[in-house]
């Protein structure tokens, strides 16, 4: 495989004719020459140029062969053949993905790569220079064809091939999706990821040659399966290495279109402990706290690669720089055919300090191989806002490259609400020195025409939310290797500014834009904020529950009303990722709105109808028969179903499943059965005198970081709510925030995707935090066993306290029938 060292994009040469002109006044004047004998990619190709061009100018290039060429007509020459092969263009020293256009005698024009494609992707780049076509989103109306009546080309020699070899997103959906991501040159190259655990298969292995498995406390590990992970090679043992080599040999052998093989250690660790590996090891830990093999590991990589590249010597490796192989080695160089891959969320480089360490990170790696590629975490979905940083994207693109990154690779799961991101990040993965705000300025104007002032301005909104405003957000992480998209504790920085203005804009771009085609991307991408906004929303009615002092009983039915608005919005962003994106195969969320517990939002907004709880609590007030007449008769699910909530534990004789919810049962500091979990040892816990919502004791978490009181209980399927109380003290202004879930858990105590609310307890007075649960038979496979009723206390000073009471799981009936 050739690939490229280092970016060469030309636009050179003598122009030997002023240009060629392939279609003149809507009339053919050429046609598309291609050898017989070329591939399906290259005869594919081909037919799209003509079918492109056609759309343009209504003019049909017809795809031919050699000898059926017309002499009257320019010859477009596409993809390898006898006559492009004796013009000496050099394109076979360019990198398989790049590819010479030229244009020779006024007569004669050449697309060519080294493979097909190289081909291809000239195809592309013809198209987009020539007739301006560009694929700015997946779909029917993504793709924008400007009409030309006529159109000549340069003959101009241009020359490309790509800054970064391989180029992979991962979580596209469908073919629409796919087919995007190729027009804008994806093409991942190097395979990367776990994979010693099939170089090895441990159900053949064990039983050959049990010494090619790790040692472990001075016993052998013998894997039951082939896909039991947990446990990597013992890299010293004999004839281990010359093993590897021959199955990777066979695997070419089996697949000659593959162009690498990874190397990747299995998942979970499990490294060998013998006397031999070990001396391998530079001694102590690497950055993530384990023990650091790399020396050991890539030594015995290095030998594997140098044996396969006898038979095979155009290949390359990948593998991950991961978990105990993190940091490069200490006394091994790297072989030149091994990739490392980095693996972190390179958005959290917006951090002074997280991006100095990410950089000396690279730059270590750098002087120990010299090529790397880079795993990065850009998700889309499941985040609930369009998550753009165009500008912070492209600033670590050039970095990378300058520092010898050639590979990319990201867990996308595209939002393609959030327009041109994933346009732009392909761009510049092909060419990271081309100026991003050209790229910008261009999609926004193809997109949406005399809108794009306007669409330009709504992504600034959010460019600026992800890369300054998220840093004063305690859910940004400084730590950890990619930030935490499970849970939507981002959207407390979001105001009803920034949601009504966005609307605004997009509304303003939708009714200025031109065309229908325009029109469609727009709306497009107005269905998408529609998400964004419910999210908001519905969360918002949440954040600000708690906040609201609710004095007189007017301010009481006034808060119904707000609450109804957050329960409506939460209604609405599950129909749409449920019902309608689903159907969208652009907008289709890859990560299902149900797949992280904190995002599913099925209680979203109820915190906005708990402030007035303590006033429905009075059977004859008005709040009482609001809260019935909207249990009886609303028209929304959502709301009916928080009011009946409501009712029911309002009704004294639904009693608690939770024991000791009040915590007045214990000895001393402690309040059975009660564990009391303080992640990292930062904080302490502890039943307490000195506050209580009811009684006399409450729980005590002072200084928690992450941590709080929880309580596994054994309850049939059903429909459950759980309340809490929580409260801060008179001037204490923190910014962490403490969340109620009833965590569904299977037979081997692993949380299941589970509900939950979160709020940030403002101070001085006791608030309520309210979730409802339903607890199935199963979540997919898993059979739910238990669940584990826990106030999380997060985001907490050393100095701070936060008091914790009536900590209370119901049942409120059956499941449904469906």
């Amino acid at each position: 495989m050739r690939f490229a060292s280092l970016l060469l994009i030309s636009v050179s040469g003598i122009a030997l004719a002023a240009s060629l002109t392939i279609v003149q006044d809507g009339r053919p004047r050429a046609a598309i020459v291609v050898a017989p004998e070329a591939s399906q990619q290259v005869q594919e190709a081909a037919k799209l140029l003509s079918e492109y061009v056609k759309q343009s100018s209504g003019a049909e290039l017809a795809v031919v062969t050699p000898d059926q060429a017309p002499a009257a007509l320019v010859r477009l020459h596409v993809g390898p053949s006898q006559y492009v092969d004796g013009l000496n263009l050099k394109y076979k020293q360019l990198d398989d993905d790049g590819f010479v256009l030229q244009g020779l005698d006024g007569q004669n024009f050449v697309i060519v790569g080294p493979t097909d494609y190289g081909t291809e992707f000239g195809v592309y780049e013809f198209l987009e220079r020539y007739v301006g076509v560009r694929w700015l989103l997946p779909g029917e109306h993504g793709t924008d064809v400007p009409a030309h009546r006529t159109i000549a080309v340069p003959s101009d020699e241009v020359r490309q091939e790509p800054a970064f070899f391989s180029r992979l997103f991962s979580g596209l959906r469908g073919g629409v999706q796919g087919t995007w991501a190729r027009r804008n040159r994806m093409h991942g190259r190097v395979s990367f990821h776990h994979n010693l655990i099939n170089l090895l298969p441990p159900e053949k292995y064990t039983k050959t040659h049990p010494e090619f498995f790790p040692l472990r406390n001075g016993k052998r590990f013998l894997p039951a399966t082939n896909h039991t992970h947990g446990w990597q090679p013992c890299f010293t043992a004999p004839g281990i290495v010359e093993e590897f080599v021959k199955n990777i040999c066979e695997y070419f052998e089996q697949h000659p279109e593959a162009t690498s093989c990874s190397l990747g250690v299995n998942d979970s660790s499990g490294h060998c402990e013998c006397d031999n590996c070990q001396a391998r090891d530079p001694g102590g830990n690497n950055f993530l706290g384990r023990r650091d093999v790399s020396d050991r590991y890539f030594e015995w990589a290095n030998k594997v690669v140098e044996g396969v590249l006898q038979k095979y010597p155009d290949k390359v490796f990948g593998c991950l720089a991961y978990s105990e192989v993190a940091e490069p080695p200490k006394r091994v160089k790297v072989h030149p055919r091994i990739i490392p891959y980095m693996t972190y969320d390179r958005m959290k480089w917006i951090h002074p300090e997280v991006r100095a360490a990410g950089h000396a990170a690279t730059e270590a790696w750098q002087k120990a191989s010299p090529t790397l590629g880079w795993y990065d975490y850009i998700y889309g979905t499941p985040y609930c806002l369009p998550r753009v940083y165009f500008h912070e994207m492209a600033k670590y693109y050039r970095y990378g490259h300058r520092h010898g990154v050639r590979c990319l690779y990201a867990e996308a799961y595209p939002n393609f609400g959030e327009g041109p991101k994933l346009y732009v990040s392909l761009k510049l993965q092909w060419n990271p020195f081309q100026s991003e705000d050209e790229l910008l300025a261009e999609w926004f104007h193809r997109c949406a025409g005399p809108g794009a002032q306007d669409l330009a301005a709504y992504y600034r909104i959010w460019e600026d939310f992800w890369t300054k405003r998220i840093l004063d957000s305690p859910w940004f992480s400084v730590g950890g290797q990619y930030l935490s998209f499970g849970t939507p504790g981002y959207l407390a920085l979001v105001t009803r500014q920034d949601i009504t203005k966005s609307r605004a804009l997009l509304e303003s771009a939708l009714a200025k834009a031109a065309t229908p085609e325009q029109k469609a991307r727009v709306g497009l991408l107005m269905r998408a904020f529609e998400y964004y906004e419910a999210s908001a929303l519905a969360y918002f009615g949440d954040q600000t529950a708690p906040t609201t002092v609710v004095r007189t009983e007017e301010q009481a039915l006034q808060s119904l009303n707000q609450a109804q608005e957050c329960l409506r919005m939460a209604e609405k962003r599950r129909h749409l990722a449920l019902e309608v994106f689903p159907k969208d195969p652009v907008l289709v969320n890859p990560l299902g709105i149900d797949r992280y517990g904190a995002l599913s939002g099925k209680n979203w907004g109820a915190g906005a109808m708990w402030r007035v709880f303590d006033w429905a609590a009075k059977p004859e007030s008005k709040v009482r028969a609001r809260v019935r007449e909207l249990a009886q008769s609303s028209d929304s699910k959502a709301v009916r179903d928080a009011a009946q909530t409501m009712l029911l534990l309002l009704d004294s004789s639904v009693k608690p499943l939770s024991k000791n919810p009040s915590v007045e049962e214990g000895e001393g500091n402690t309040a059975p059965p009660w564990s009391f979990w303080v992640k990292w040892g930062t904080g302490s816990m502890k039943a307490t005198a000195e506050r209580a919502h009811t009684g006399k004791r409450s729980i005590l978490c002072h200084g928690m970081k992450r941590g709080g009181p929880n309580q596994t209980l054994q309850v049939p399927p059903g429909r459950y709510a759980a309340t809490a109380f929580v409260y801060i003290p008179e001037g204490q202004d923190s910014k962490g925030t403490a969340e109620l879930s009833v965590t569904l858990r299977n037979a081997q105590g692993r949380n299941l995707p589970s509900p939950s609310t979160t709020i940030c307890p403002p101070p001085g007075q006791w608030s309520i935090i309210a979730t409802s649960a339903d607890v199935p038979v199963k979540v997919g496979k898993d059979e739910v066993k238990s669940v584990m009723l826990i106030v999380v206390v997060n985001g907490f000073e050393p100095d701070e306290k936060i008091y914790l009471d009536d900590i209370a799981l119901y049942r409120l009936g059956d499941l449904p029938d469906k």
